[in-house]
C-alpha cells in the first residue's frame, strides 16, 4: 500500500492549476488569431444596435402622435386651410365662367338641332333636344371668406361634372347636324369621359387606407374631422393636398374641353423665360394629357437669355452663409447651402404650379406626407449639377423633411428621380434691414418665396446657370423664411443655387 504525502499532493495542485491557465491561453489566442466571422460580428452589432433602434422608433412614434390642444389644434387646422381654400376659390371662378360658357355653346347648338329641316323619312323625334336641355344646372353660389375646404371641393365637382355633362350634349349636337342624323340616337351612343373629381368623403378614404376617421361636431377642420394630435393633422393636410391636386386635374380636362392652350408640345425656339414674371400662384394650368401613363406631354424648354454674372469667378470667391453683417469685413457673394428639403412629389412631367403640396401651405418639420413618389430613385453622392452617381433606392410614397448640406454653391435633391417636385427651406439673419441681390438657379424649373412673398417663377425646363435670374430684394432685421420649389422635368440632375450680395 502506497502512502501519499503532503508534498506529493501539493505538487499535484499546482500541476492542474499550470495545465487549466495553459488551456485557458491557448482558447484566448486561438479566438484571437480566430474572430468571429463577418456575418456573426454583424449580427453582434445589430444586437447592439437594437435598444437604441427601439427607443428612436419609440421617439418617432410618441411624436407622431403628440397630443395637440384644442385650441392649437383649431389655429393649424384654420393655417392649413389658408392655402387650400384661396387656391380653389380662384380656380371656382374659372369653373363657374367655363360652365357659362359650356351652357351658351350647348344652347346655340341645340337650337340649330330643333330648327333645322328635316326629310320626310327622319324618325319624329330627330330634333328632340329635351333630354340635353335639362342636364341641372349648379347655382352660381358666392362663397364667402369662411368657406370650408370641403364646400368649395364639392362645388368644383359639380362644376365639373356639369361642364362634362353639357360638353357631350355639345358634341351630339356637332356630330348630328354634320351627318344628319337623329340627335337622340347620337346623345344615347356617347358616353361621358371617365375622369371625374372623386368626392370629398372618397379623398378622406384614400387618406385614411379606407380606415375610419372620427368626427367632432365642433371641429373647425372640413367635413368635422376631429383633429386631436399630429397624426390627425399631418393627415388632414395630405388630405388637402389631395384637394388641391384633383382640382388641379379637373382644371386641366376641362381647359382641354375648352381648346385652351397648354404649356407643352414640341420644343421651340422663343424668347425664353426672363425670369421677370409676377406670378399669381395660379400656374399656367395644365395640359389634356393621360395621367395613367409615363408618357405625357414635356414643357417647352426656357431658353437661357446669356450670362449676367463671371460665373467661374463667382464661384471661386464666394463663400457660404446664412447669416449677413453690415459691419463684415467679407463683401462679396454668399451662396446658401444649408437647407431641409422634401420631395418627390409626382408633377406628371409637366410646370403646374397650380398643384400645391402641403409645404406651400405651412412649413412643419414633424410632418410626416404619404402622397409621394412610389419607385425608386437616386440619392446622389455629390452636388454636380450635371452628373448623377449615387445608389438606387425604393420609394414607397412616404415623405420627411431632411436635413442637407452641400459642399459647393449647386444644392441637390434627396432622391433624385424624374418628373418630380421638391421643396427647400432655409432662414437667413440680418442684423438690420437690408436690401441685397438675389441670384437663382434652377435645373429644371422653380418658384422662390421671400418671407411668404412670391419672388420669381421660371417654367419650362432648362439647363442649371447661376443667373438665372437676378433682382434685389429688402430682407428685414432679424430671420428671414425662404421657400424653394424646383420642378424636374427628368432626364438627367435636378438643384438649385440661392445667392446673395449687397445691393451696392
Amino acid at each position: 500500500m502506497t502512502k501519499i504525502t503532503t508534498g506529493n499532493k501539493g505538487w499535484a495542485t499546482l500541476i492542474s492549476w499550470v495545465v487549466a491557465l495553459a488551456v485557458f491561453v491557448g482558447a484566448w489566442l486561438l479566438f484571437v488569431s480566430h474572430p468571429p466571422s463577418e456575418q456573426d460580428a454583424t449580427a453582434l452589432l445589430e444586437r447592439k444596435k437594437e435598444p437604441a433602434k427601439r427607443t428612436n422608433e419609440k421617439i418617432k412614434r410618441e411624436q407622431s402622435q403628440r397630443p395637440l390642444p384644442a385650441d392649437y389644434a383649431e389655429q393649424l387646422v384654420k393655417q392649413s386651410e389658408i392655402l387650400v381654400a384661396k387656391e380653389l376659390d380662384s380656380r371656382l371662378k374659372k369653373f363657374q365662367e367655363m360652365a357659362k360658357k359650356m351652357r351658351q355653346r350647348k344652347d346655340d347648338l341645340l337650337t340649330q338641332v330643333e330648327t333645322r329641316r328635316l326629310p320626310s323619312t327622319a324618325p319624329a323625334n330627330a330634333n328632340n333636344t329635351s333630354q340635353a336641355r335639362n342636364i341641372p344646372q349648379v347655382d352660381n353660389i358666392q362663397f364667402g371668406k369662411n368657406a370650408s375646404v370641403q364646400d368649395l371641393y364639392e362645388r368644383l365637382r359639380a362644376y365639373e361634372t356639369e361642364i362634362q355633362n353639357n360638353n357631350l350634349a355639345v358634341n351630339a349636337a356637332k356630330l348630328s347636324l354634320s351627318k344628319g342624323l337623329s340627335f337622340p340616337e347620337v346623345y344615347q351612343s356617347l358616353k361621358a369621359g371617365s375622369s371625374f373629381m372623386p368626392d370629398f368623403n372618397e379623398l378622406i378614404s384614400r387618406q385614411t387606407n379606407g380606415g375610419d376617421w372620427d368626427r367632432h361636431s365642433g371641429s373647425n377642420a372640413s367635413a368635422g374631422l376631429y383633429i386631436g394630435n399630429t397624426a390627425d393633422l399631418n393627415n388632414y393636410r395630405g388630405l388637402l393636398g389631395q384637394a388641391s391636386h384633383q382640382a388641379g386635374l379637373a382644371n386641366s380636362r376641362l381647359e382641354g374641353l375648352f381648346g385652351i392652350p397648354q404649356p407643352g408640345g414640341n420644343l421651340y425656339k422663343g424668347n425664353g423665360n426672363d425670369g421677370q414674371g409676377s406670378g399669381n400662384g395660379n400656374g399656367d394650368g395644365g395640359m389634356a394629357s393621360n395621367y395613367g401613363n409615363n408618357q405625357g406631354y414635356k414643357t417647352a424648354m426656357s431658353y437661357y437669355q446669356g450670362h449676367q454674372l463671371n460665373e467661374d469667378m463667382v464661384k471661386a470667391q464666394a463663400l457660404p452663409g446664412r447669416r449677413f453683417s453690415k459691419k463684415a469685413t467679407r463683401k462679396g457673394w454668399m451662396y446658401v447651402n444649408t437647407w431641409y428639403m422634401i420631395g418627390p412629389w409626382e408633377s406628371y412631367g409637366r410646370d403646374d404650379f397650380s398643384i400645391i403640396h402641403p409645404p406651400e401651405i405651412a412649413v412643419d418639420f414633424d410632418a410626416v406626407y404619404t402622397d409621394g413618389q412610389v419607385g425608386s430613385g437616386i440619392v446622389e453622392t455629390d452636388s454636380h449639377p450635371i452628373m448623377v452617381m449615387g445608389e438606387e433606392v425604393g420609394l414607397n410614397g412616404t415623405l420627411r423633411w431632411k436635413f442637407m448640406q452641400s459642399e459647393s454653391m449647386h444644392n441637390t435633391v434627396p432622391v433624385l428621380t424624374n418628373r418630380s417636385t421638391y421643396y427647400a427651406y432655409t432662414e437667413l439673419f440680418f442684423d438690420e434691414p437690408t436690401t441685397m441681390r438675389v441670384a437663382i438657379g434652377t435645373d429644371d424649373s422653380g418658384k422662390v418665396w421671400i418671407n411668404g412673398k412670391e419672388v420669381w417663377q421660371d417654367n419650362g425646363s432648362s439647363w442649371y446657370h447661376i443667373d438665372e435670374h437676378i433682382a434685389p430684394f429688402n430682407f428685414r432685421q432679424g430671420w428671414n423664411r425662404i421657400l424653394v420649389r424646383l420642378e424636374n422635368g427628368g432626364g438627367g440632375a435636378a438643384g438649385f443655387s440661392f445667392l446673395i450680395i449687397p445691393k451696392s
